[in-house]
């Protein structure tokens, strides 16, 4: 992941880039720890899976079955990974150079090679992925306008949430000692990644849990200041 993350260049919204997709594979390969897939990936994908008539009843199937977490955070924030098979490290879905799950792949994979997250100021900030040159010799390619291709509005809402309470989330199970962190733990995969209804909106659901995360790190918190401070 590390030698993916050396390969990214910042680049403004305003700036252009050279790119052709070559149908070739190469940018589904070598990508151990290197492609999340965020609890809206996770939701569409079993949406999708399971339409398709795969055994997935919910996101905690998908997740089992297609990724690795990863830690993101030294506070125990996580994130997961989409698997890799083979020699070459390729994505679970690489079949004869094609993407099996193409209508719902994640979000990181349909901005590629540009990547957003969120900036330490605030607000967002892209990257170009550069690990495959062979790639920029197109036709150039507006940054904004090609996030906004192919982001949904519910993309933005997930963004506006998922980013705007990670600092907040992170910094509430840093304060927690081991023992606690454990359970925090379990709520913070119950509310990011299993507690979703595949039949109903995924963005309330997502708002809801997200608030019900907080309150419940919040309480944990208190919870243990409080107890540390009696005991002292």
């Amino acid at each position: 992941m590390k030698e993916f993350l050396m390969k990214m260049v910042p680049v403004g919204s305003k700036e252009r880039f050279p790119f052709q997709c070559r149908r070739c594979g190469a940018c589904c390969r070598h990508v151990k720890e290197s492609v999340p897939m965020e609890s809206l990936d996770a939701f569409r994908l079993a949406r999708y899976l399971r339409d398709r008539g795969e055994p997935i009843q919910c996101m905690d199937d998908v997740l089992a079955k297609y990724t690795i977490p990863v830690l993101l955070h030294e506070s125990g924030y996580m994130v997961f990974m989409l698997s890799t098979v083979g020699p070459d490290d390729a994505c679970v879905f690489l079949k004869d150079n094609r993407c099996t799950i193409h209508a719902a792949k994640p979000r990181a994979c349909r901005t590629y090679p540009i990547s957003v997250g969120p900036a330490k100021s605030g607000g967002y900030e892209a990257y170009l992925s550069m690990e495959q040159p062979h790639h920029f010799k197109g036709p150039q390619q507006s940054v904004k306008k090609w996030v906004q291709k192919r982001c949904s509005q519910q993309d933005y809402d997930f963004w506006e949430t998922d980013v705007g309470s990670a600092q907040e989330i992170a910094r509430l199970l840093g304060q927690l000692p081991l023992g606690q962190k454990k359970g925090a733990l379990l709520h913070f995969l119950r509310y990011k990644y299993s507690d979703f209804d595949l039949d109903k909106s995924f963005t309330e659901q997502f708002r809801s849990n997200n608030q019900k995360l907080l309150e419940v790190l919040r309480g944990l918190v208190q919870k243990y200041t409080t107890s540390d401070a009696m005991g002292d």
